[in-house]
């Protein structure tokens, strides 16, 4: 995903965030393993967030890391923000996928789509 899709992704992730006074999100981002951000304010994943990663089309690490956490809410839905070019993932969690408008999963996607539109 390059660099200014994935800014305007946690943007987006940021205003939802601050629109339903949602005060902290767990961030993680995936390549061949999975980088756990940690509990993160809306400003700081707005603006100050330093990415991990990148490149990797391989996203079940990451889903893996929340699901096995013991610091992660059972119940809490997962955000998988993509461009598209990954493999299948499984979750068990309520989920929903963010991808640019336009692009497409390659598998029948389980979670609610939602699209992010060219700015």
């Amino acid at each position: 995903m390059n660099r200014q899709l994935l800014g305007e992704s946690l943007g987006a992730i940021a205003g939802y965030c601050e629109s339903r006074d949602i005060f902290r999100a767990r961030v993680v981002f995936c390549d061949a393993t999975a980088y756990d951000a940690g509990y993160m304010r809306p400003e700081e994943i707005a603006g100050r967030v330093t990415i991990r990663g990148r490149g990797c089309t391989i996203l079940q690490p990451g889903i893996d890391l929340l699901e096995r956490s013991e610091t992660f809410p059972k119940d809490g839905p997962i955000l998988i923000i993509t461009d598209g070019y990954c493999d299948h993932f499984r979750t068990r969690r309520d989920h929903a996928i963010l991808i640019p408008e336009g692009r497409s999963l390659a598998f029948p996607p389980q979670g609610k789509i939602f699209r992010l539109s060219a700015t």
